[in-house]
């Protein structure tokens, strides 16, 4: 098992060394994969919750009110 998750490992470091090009590639293809199986409505409600839950966990791992963020989105500039 140990084998596995060196080779696991292995592959994602050269995954993140490549250019970032190749990283948006990558995601729209496995957009367009999700879209074929599950049709585009639930990919795109599926992104939606993804990015809710990025910011949630962004929040929460730097200990910030929901609050303050509001405050800053709505303030006038």
């Amino acid at each position: 098992m140990a084998w596995r998750m060196n080779r696991l490992e292995r592959a994602w470091h050269w995954f993140q060394g490549r250019p970032r090009r190749y990283h948006g590639v990558a995601a729209g293809i496995l957009f367009w994969i999700l879209w074929m199986i599950f049709g585009f409505w639930r990919v795109l409600l599926l992104l939606v919750f993804a990015a809710l839950g990025y910011a949630g966990g962004r929040v929460w791992e730097e200990d910030q009110s929901w609050r303050r963020i509001l405050e800053r989105l709505l303030t006038d500039r």
